[in-house]
């Protein structure tokens, strides 16, 4: 693929364009892209962190690791959106683990010598439920097509109203509002299969 020629050019080129623009060395052609989805990601991060200074720094952080793996972006899978979406709202949760490392090892260390009464701990029955089925909801968003979970992603992590998501896939939308509303459907679905028992809690204290 052949360089831009100006940043004229590169303002005509679509996301996807700009990505392979940027595998090839086009560092102006990232720049771009950056300025033209960066506010939508930092919506995404900030869905996950709650931290606007988080999030901005995680953002950074997606575009510096879209220029090294642009080469690996195929628009056939999904939108060059959905794969920046995946990369930030992936380096966001890496975030949010290492806040949440942090926080328990500063309460470990405030709860020494401190006596506090024991959580009552879940079932075995529950916990294997509860494991069922973030397995299953999981399995259900993987067997999305890429179009779907992309719509959805930006719907759930970005808060994005149906015409900004369409605007922002170049796709119809009529076409977001089906996509969306059949990928809601489907998890609804694995929920519903995987509810708990009714009065669940309240049947493990009578025992």
């Amino acid at each position: 693929m052949g360089r831009p020629a100006s940043s004229e050019h590169l303002e005509d080129l679509s996301p996807e364009a700009l990505l392979e623009a940027a595998a090839g060395g086009h560092a102006t052609a990232l720049l771009t892209l950056y300025d033209r989805v960066a506010p939508t990601l930092v919506g995404v991060a900030m869905r996950v962190l709650s931290n606007r200074a988080e999030s901005e720094d995680v953002v950074q952080d997606a575009f510096t690791r879209a220029w090294r793996e642009a080469a690996s972006f195929d628009r056939q899978r999904g939108s060059a959106l959905a794969w920046m979406v995946t990369l930030t709202r992936n380096r966001a949760i890496d975030v949010l683990r290492q806040r949440k490392r942090r926080a328990q090892q500063s309460d470990e260390l405030v709860a020494e010598g401190e006596q506090h009464e024991p959580e009552r701990p879940r079932s075995p029955e529950r916990a294997l439920h509860d494991m069922q089925r973030a397995v299953a909801v999981r399995a259900a968003l993987d067997a999305l097509r890429p179009e779907q979970r992309a719509a959805l992603e930006l719907a759930y992590f970005s808060g994005l109203s149906h015409s900004e998501i369409a605007a922002a896939l170049g796709q119809p939308l009529g076409t977001v509002k089906t996509r969306i509303a059949q990928s809601v459907k489907r998890l609804r679905e694995v929920l519903a299969a995987h509810a708990p028992a009714p009065d669940d809690d309240l049947v493990e204290e009578e025992c």
